[in-house]
């Protein structure tokens, strides 16, 4: 599915710049940006709104062993030269010939991987527009990745929690947030998840240090986002 509102390309931009949109779903954004000068002017500006934060990151040095690796893999080892004839020579090509028919067999036989579902993305923006919190969801595996980008104080003794507002209108509580650029990464369970793909409703609440004790908001609800396909 392509962009095709504000929101949708705000939130797409912001998780091909961060960094957590990957796979297919990068490819498929990557194309569409070629095609459209409004996702390209997206993308420059949340260039422009992160690059303070990625300043501030410390540079650092990949290890030896890491190059090493790499000038082993673009540029391996000649194969030794062997003298050997004969019944030698006749063995090793029958065990590659036999091996040659395994790998082809199980290209036959192995199916390909499933392409990856579409996921749910949202950007909780501060009153400045400010993104706070990038959160990505995938009803494939039940999962929900949530990314601070700067980093966010909550205050003494009190922690931001995440609300899902279910269309029966009570609060689901879902977790409480990641500060200080920090990345969690939570499991939604079946009735969430249904929930999730229903409403796409977010809403955060201040509560005390370690979340809500009530199962529900006791706290003001401070931010509010809408959870969008990629």
């Amino acid at each position: 599915m392509k962009p095709d509102s504000f929101e949708r390309n705000q939130a797409l931009a912001s998780e091909f710049v961060v960094g957590t949109l990957q796979g297919a779903a990068r490819k498929r954004f990557e194309r569409w940006m070629m095609e459209s000068p409004r996702l390209r002017r997206q993308v420059w500006y949340w260039e422009r709104r992160l690059e303070p934060f990625n300043s501030s990151l410390p540079e650092t040095e990949p290890p030896p062993a890491l190059w090493n690796a790499i000038e082993s893999r673009l540029f391996p080892a000649p194969p030794q030269a062997t003298s050997e004839r004969g019944f030698g020579l006749s063995f090793w090509r029958w065990t590659a010939s036999l091996a040659m028919a395994a790998v082809l067999a199980l290209l036959v036989w192995t199916p390909l991987p499933s392409q990856p579902a579409s996921g749910l993305v949202a950007v909780v923006q501060s009153e400045q527009a400010q993104p706070l919190w990038v959160m990505n969801a995938s009803a494939g595996d039940h999962s929900l990745t949530l990314k601070s980008l700067p980093p966010v104080a909550a205050g003494t003794d009190q922690d931001y929690e995440l609300w899902l507002l279910s269309e029966s209108g009570v609060p689901i509580s879902l977790t409480v947030l990641p500060t200080e650029g920090a990345e969690l990464r939570i499991t939604l369970n079946d009735e969430q998840v249904r929930e999730l793909l229903k409403s796409r409703s977010l809403a955060i609440s201040l509560e005390p240090k370690g979340g809500s004790p009530t199962g529900q908001p006791t706290g003001p609800v401070v931010y509010q986002s809408q959870l969008v396909e990629m």
